[in-house]
C-alpha cells in the first residue's frame, strides 16, 4: 500500500526524509519518496527482496489460473497420464494469458515476447524451471542486484522469444529463455570478477547450459531458439550490466525495472482482451 505518512528512506541517498518531501534535503533527489511508493518497490527490488521467490509464485499461479481457465485438461491427463505431458494446459489458455508466436504474432500481440516467460506447458515443465528460478535467479541477485536481476530476466527473455518468433515462428512459452538468459549473464559475470571463484563459476554455467541443452535435445519439442537467443541476450547484457560488488542500484533502475514489469502486466490484460474472447469464447 502507498504510504502517505511518516518516514521513508530517500529512494536515491537512503538517507531517512518525510514522505511529503517534494525534494530531498540530503541529496536533492525529486520525489525522494516515489509518492509514497517507494516502500513497496524497495520490498519487491530493494536489497533484501526475495525476487526468485516472487517469481516462482508468479510462476505458479499463472499455472494454475492456465488450468483453471480449460479445465477439460484435467480430464484428459487422467484419460491419458504421462509424466511428460500431465498436466498441459490448452493452446487456448495460454494464448488467452500470453503465449508468443504463431496466433499471438499473427493478430501482432507483440507484448508476448514478455509475457510467455511465466507460462508453462506441463507439470514437468513448470517443476524444472522453478528450481533452475531458486537456483539460478539467486546467484544472479548476489551478482547484480535484485533490481538488475529483474531487468535482465525480463530482456533475455524477450531476446529469446524474438529470435525465436523471426525463426521458426511456431507457438512458444516458458522461464527457459530468461533461465539461458541468466546463465550468459553470469558467464560474463565470472569472466569480469576474476579470480578462481570467478573462473569457476563461468565455467561451471557454461557447462550446466551444455548440460540443458544436450538434455532438451533427448526431450524434443523444446525451443532451441528461444534458448539460444536468450543465451545470447544474457551474454550481451552481462557485460554491461553494473555488478552489485561495485555499484549499488539506483532508483533509476528500480523504475526501469518496474516500468517493465508494468509493461508486462499490461501484456497479460492485453492478451486477455485480444485473444481471449476468440480462443475461449465470450463476448
Amino acid at each position: 500500500m502507498r504510504k502517505s505518512e511518516g518516514s521513508v528512506l530517500c529512494s536515491s541517498c537512503r538517507r531517512l526524509i518525510h514522505v511529503s518531501e517534494k525534494t530531498c534535503p540530503h541529496c536533492g533527489a525529486v520525489a525522494p519518496s516515489l509518492f509514497g511508493f517507494s516502500p513497496i518497490l524497495r520490498r519487491y527490488l530493494g536489497e533484501n527482496a526475495d525476487l526468485p521467490g516472487l517469481l516462482i509464485t508468479v510462476n505458479l499461479a499463472l499455472f494454475v489460473l492456465s488450468l483453471a481457465l480449460d479445465p477439460r485438461v484435467f480430464a484428459e491427463s487422467a484419460q491419458s497420464f504421462s509424466i511428460f505431458t500431465a498436466l498441459s494446459p490448452s493452446s487456448e489458455a495460454l494464448y488467452t494469458l500470453g503465449m508468443t508466436g504463431g496466433v499471438a504474432i499473427t493478430f501482432g500481440c507483440w507484448w508476448t515476447v514478455l509475457t510467455a516467460s511465466f507460462l508453462h506447458g506441463g507439470l514437468m515443465h513448470i517443476v524444472f524451471n522453478v528450481m533452475w528460478t531458486r537456483n539460478l535467479g539467486g546467484v544472479a541477485v548476489e551478482a547484480f542486484g535484485p533490481a538488475r536481476m529483474m531487468v535482465l530476466w525480463l530482456l533475455t527473455g524477450v531476446g529469446g522469444f524474438v529470435l525465436s518468433n523471426e525463426v521458426s515462428g511456431a507457438p512458444t512459452i516458458g522461464a527457459s529463455c530468461s533461465l539461458y538468459g541468466m546463465m550468459g549473464a553470469l558467464v560474463v559475470w565470472g569472466r569480469r570478477r576474476g579470480g578462481s571463484i570467478g573462473a569457476n563459476i563461468s565455467r561451471q554455467l557454461l557447462v550446466w547450459a551444455g548440460i540443458g541443452t544436450l538434455f532438451a535435445f533427448g526431450v524434443g519439442g523444446v525451443n532451441h531458439w528461444g534458448h539460444l537467443g536468450g543465451f545470447l541476450t544474457g551474454l550481451l547484457l552481462g557485460a554491461v550490466t553494473p555488478m552489485a560488488q561495485r555499484s549499488q542500484e539506483t532508483r533509476l533502475v528500480q523504475l526501469f525495472a518496474l516500468g517493465l514489469i508494468l509493461l508486462t502486466v499490461g501484456g497479460f490484460v492485453a492478451s486477455a482482451a485480444r485473444l481471449g474472447p476468440m480462443m475461449l469464447g465470450g463476448p
